[in-house]
């Protein structure tokens, strides 16, 4: 029978052996043995001394290998790595970190136990010293006699004694770890499985339901511990039992157990324990679980929530692992995770808004890890025009492109001394990709074709220097036909865009002729290229009116992606134009059916009894339970277009009441396509924003997150200038440069004065329309100038002139004024307004659209009304336009209209003023104030707008040309005979060419097809 005090001296022993205190227990031992000194019971003293040498070698071994120097990311380097065989499945498993050679502490506790083991020992004390014995020559590497130590001891946890009632726990699992990893080593991997399985099962039953079953020793407070531990015997079952399943080639039960591994190490404590073995473990998972997804498009989904968060922990994992890289080091270990998971959200198509924020959390984790790495900015770009930030997009494209041009210049001087390109670097390909993704982010989303040219002519550049200096392709691989076809494809929308954009008749032919031969171009090397036969239709409608080529190429672009309503669209307008109204009706219907918003349109039969305005009204804008059920909000703005444009064709077709009719279904699918996005509000929805509400701090995620959650706000992120919200790619951008020029909120430079001066003079030529676009109409000009390097107030120019090569025309009429490009495109920027400016995000634009497209609706029924001759309502028709949208030109243009109708001269002026005040280049509102001008007698002021509006955007619109010629034969008529015959011939070229314009002339305008 023990005393009290043996009692309490056991306890603490046990106790100090739990949390791996090997100086309390050493000392503990010690007080043991002294306790049974000579006057105690003989039985107690033989006790003491033996079962406190026991500890005090122990403790000692433990205190030995405290002190050995490992580094666990050397040691764990290739661990969890899987291949695959015709033998199966390898997967890579390191043995716990042992001595090689073993010293001689090491081989003095060996003796030193053996002596021990000479006495009369208990069955606790035999087990005991038999596990320890065990784990001196584990870790001296003496496997041989570690299995023969632990081969006679049971494989269940022996009965609760009194010398160690909790700590035989560890020791059992010491035993069973041990056991396993020498059948292992035999490749006895069944065996192995059994050991570690039996181990862990055992373990828990013994546990009660709240204890954890991984405890790192050392982990308690007051615990002296330098460094992680070698060995956490439980930890190593549950890691070794799932790398044995699946080095059998039992997968599912391999990553089931290694799914188990990860989710009780996410709640050790502390956090970092194993941090790195994790970190693999979590990486093999991944690979498993990508490899189970395949292309089983139902596990995928099912998938989706685990593999977001496996890349949640692997961040944690890495952030707990590195520090911020020195200058021009990176880890490879980030950067394969950062491409992993773009994969993975790729493979489950996770492309929602939320689902987009957490991946955009990973990347800019993973910008704290990096050093500058044009490989997260890849991404970044990427997924933020995924998002719908293009504001911050644009950000991360420039440093991006900044990088990549410093990457390339020791491309170019590897290339030129023929030395191997580091592994590191960006491939031309990628940086190609990326570049395509900038040209569309410019220009569909930003608006900028300017912006987009540039980014093409660095493309273009980048190909025609890779293919200069390595022509046969021996270190850097050809371009794909596919990249190419992409970069030509969006140099050829942005000279198309600048053409509709121009001013001036040869600057505009310059870029209507580059616009054609870029985009077949695309098209030739590229055939499945969907925009490239659709920008080219839409080119040839724009450009020059040839019904036939246009109707050709959208019907290639129609029949590779039928889903896609922009071609059909096209086909129905060109039908109108070539004034085949039941065709297009027909192309029209069909092209609706297809759609996924076919049935919101078809099933809204609001009550016939019911006014246009009590129906507008129930299905308000302020509708807080309206949303978009059938498809998403960008595929209905689509629909929505199609739809108007068919109202169109019907009063066009059957007359302005059968319009009307219409007007309920448009307004119902008004509600359904819009109703969402105003429902919404005006609330920020950009990157930064979306991250504070959702609680994302980048920069703070920390292992333990994985456990508690995390609720921090973004505070450390650099304010923007112009919106007053943080920019994460503004904050990168200025640790990356010194200066760092910032735009405005719409993402464009801001513009400076500019004047033009113009003779308003001058007679107006008529433009021709080329009967072979491809050919310039200019004798003096070259059909193919050589094409500049880029823009220099974008880029500075290089010095180096051997990229340079005759290419396609682009921008050689810049070089024709004298303030030179620079001047010229600040030009262009001046006469931007508010109603075309780009938008800076998806859901802004969106919130524009659905304020232009409510007031359009309204438009159109007001121009019903005055078909109809119903004037009163078409004037509260306009009212409820400018109500939906203030500063819409059109709506204040209309209302003139009405105004000049009436005889009130003045307030049409004032409302034609307004309407060319917001939009320069709006037809309509210049036209009218026209004919105003003309009503009032100042003929003069009429022809030398009508001059203008001919010579610029107004080239192509029949109205313009038709006052123009009948301003020239009413001057005319009062001239003397000599000037009479010469202004007769302009009144007749005038009135032809809008005839001819007029019967080509659609329904609606070609432009609004304009991305």
């Amino acid at each position: 029978m023990l005393s009290s005090r043996h009692q309490s001296v056991l306890k603490e022993i046990d106790a100090a052996r739990c949390v791996g205190s090997w100086s309390t227990a050493s000392a503990l031992a010690a007080k043991l043995v002294k306790h049974g000194s000579p006057g105690h019971v003989q039985a107690n003293w033989a006790w003491g001394v033996v079962f406190g040498s026991i500890v005090s070698s122990e403790a000692e071994l433990e205190e030995y290998l405290a002190k050995v120097e490992w580094s666990p990311q050397e040691h764990w380097s290739d661990d969890g790595i899987m291949q695959r065989s015709s033998n199966g499945v390898r997967v890579t498993a390191r043995y716990p970190m042992n001595i090689s050679s073993s010293p001689k502490q090491l081989e003095a506790l060996e003796k030193r136990l053996q002596k021990i083991g000479k006495h009369t020992l208990s069955d606790e004390e035999a087990y005991q010293l038999s596990v320890v014995t065990a784990k001196v020559y584990f870790y001296g590497s003496k496997f041989e006699q570690c299995q023969a130590a632990v081969d006679s001891l049971a494989t269940t946890i022996p009965d609760e004694g009194a010398m160690s009632p909790v700590y035989v726990r560890q020791l059992y699992m010491a035993q069973m770890v041990m056991r396993g990893i020498t059948a292992e080593m035999h490749g006895d991997m069944d065996t192995a499985h059994s050991m570690y399985d039996t181990a862990l099962v055992t373990l828990k039953e013994r546990l009660s339901s709240q204890a954890a079953l991984v405890v790192p020793r050392g982990s308690a407070a007051g615990a002296e511990k330098s460094h992680e531990e070698l060995v956490n015997w439980a930890e190593e079952a549950l890691y070794r039992r799932a790398m044995a399943s699946l080095a059998q080639d039992n997968i599912d039960r391999g990553a089931d157990e290694l799914a188990v591994y990860i989710r009780v190490m996410d709640n050790v404590t502390p956090a970092t324990f194993r941090v790195f073995r994790r970190l693999r473990a979590n990486r093999l998972h991944m690979q498993l679980e990508r490899q189970s997804i395949g292309a089983d498009s139902s596990a995928a989904t099912q998938a989706k929530e685990r593999v977001m968060a496996s890349h949640r922990r692997q961040m944690a994992l890495l952030k707990a692992t590195y520090a911020f890289p020195r200058a021009n080091e990176a880890h490879a270990e980030v950067l394969a995770e950062v491409d992993g998971a773009a994969r993975d959200w790729e493979l489950v198509r996770a492309f929602s808004r939320v689902e987009s924020l957490r991946l955009l959390e990973v990347l800019y984790e993973a910008v704290f890890l990096t050093f500058n790495s044009p490989q997260v900015l890849r991404h970044l770009v990427h997924v933020l025009v995924r998002f719908g930030d293009y504001h911050e997009a644009r950000l991360a494209f420039v440093t991006y492109r900044e990088l990549v041009e410093r990457q390339l210049e020791r491309v170019k001087k590897a290339l030129g001394s023929g030395s191997k390109i580091d592994s590191g670097l960006e491939s031309v390909n990628n940086i190609l990709r990326t570049v395509v993704v900038g040209a569309r982010l410019f220009l569909v989303h930003l608006d900028s074709a300017h912006d987009c040219l540039s980014v093409v002519h660095f493309a273009n550049d980048l190909i025609d220097d890779v293919e200069a200096r390595d022509p046969d392709h021996q270190i850097i691989p050809p371009v794909p036909e596919t990249i190419r076809a992409q970069v030509a494809l969006w140099k050829g929308a942005a000279h198309g865009r600048l053409a509709q954009r121009s001013r001036e008749p040869s600057n505009r032919a310059d870029h209507h002729c580059a616009a054609l031969q870029l985009l077949r171009q695309a098209a030739e090397l590229n055939p499945q290229l969907y925009e490239a036969h659709y920008f080219l239709a839409l080119e040839l409608a724009l450009g020059t009116r040839d019904i036939a080529a246009a109707t050709a190429a959208a019907k290639q672009a129609a029949a590779l992606d039928a889903t896609r309503l922009d071609a059909w669209h096209l086909l129905v307008l060109l039908s109108t134009a070539r004034k085949d109204y039941a065709k297009a009706l027909q192309i029209c219907e069909v092209a609706m059916r297809q759609s996924v918003w076919w049935p919101a349109y078809n099933e809204s039969q609001p009550d016939a009894n019911k006014s246009e305005e009590s129906v507008a009204h129930s299905h308000t804008l302020h509708d807080k339970d309206a949303k978009a059920p059938m498809g998403s909000v960008d595929a209905g703005m689509d629909f929505f277009g199609l739809a108007m444009t068919h109202m169109a064709i019907e009063g066009r077709h059957h007359g302005f009441d059968t319009s009307l009719d219409a007007q309920p279904r448009l307004f119902a699918l008004y509600a359904s396509v819009f109703g969402s996005v105003v429902a919404a509000g005006d609330e920020s929805d950009d990157v930064a924003s979306a991250m504070e509400a959702a609680g994302i701090s980048i920069g703070l995620l920390a292992v333990g997150d994985l456990r508690t959650g995390h609720h921090t706000h973004p505070s450390h992120l650099v304010p923007s200038q112009a919106s007053g919200r943080p920019s994460l790619a503004r904050s990168l951008a200025r640790s990356v440069f010194s200066k760092h020029t910032r735009f405005s909120s719409h993402g464009e430079y801001p513009p400076l004065p500019f004047s033009a001066s113009e003779d308003a003079g001058e007679v107006a030529d008529v433009p021709k329309l080329p009967d072979h676009p491809g050919q310039s109409d200019h004798p003096g000009q070259p059909d193919q100038p050589k094409r500049q390097r880029s823009m220099p107030h974008l880029r500075a120019p290089s010095g180096d002139g051997s990229v340079l090569s005759a290419d396609i025309p682009t921008e050689a009429f810049f070089d024709k004024h004298g303030g030179g490009r620079s001047s010229t495109v600040t030009h262009m920027h001046s006469n931007r307004s508010v109603y075309s400016t780009a938008v800076a995000t998806r859901q802004s634009h969106q919130r524009a659209q659905a304020r232009r497209a409510l007031c359009s609706l309204w438009l159109a029924t007001g121009t019903a009304f005055v078909a109809l001759q119903r004037l009163d309502e078409a004037g509260g028709a306009v009212a409820e336009a400018l109500a939906a949208w203030p500063e819409s030109p059109e709506a204040l243009t209309m209302r003139g209209q009405l105004a000049a109708a009436e005889g009130q001269h003045v307030m049409a002026l004032n409302e034609f003023h307004a309407a060319v005040a917001l939009e320069a280049n709006n037809i309509r509102a210049a036209v009218a104030l026209a004919c105003v001008e003309h009503e009032l007698g100042r003929r003069d002021v009429a022809l030398g707008l009508l001059k203008n509006i001919t010579r610029a955007h107004g080239w192509c619109d029949p109205e313009a040309w038709y006052w123009l010629g009948r301003l020239e034969h009413e001057l005319a008529l009062e001239c003397d005979s000599d000037a009479r015959t010469q202004m007769l011939r302009r009144a007749l070229k005038y009135s032809s060419y809008a005839l001819e314009l007029e019967s080509s002339q659609p329904v609606r305008p070609f432009s609004i097809l304009r991305p």
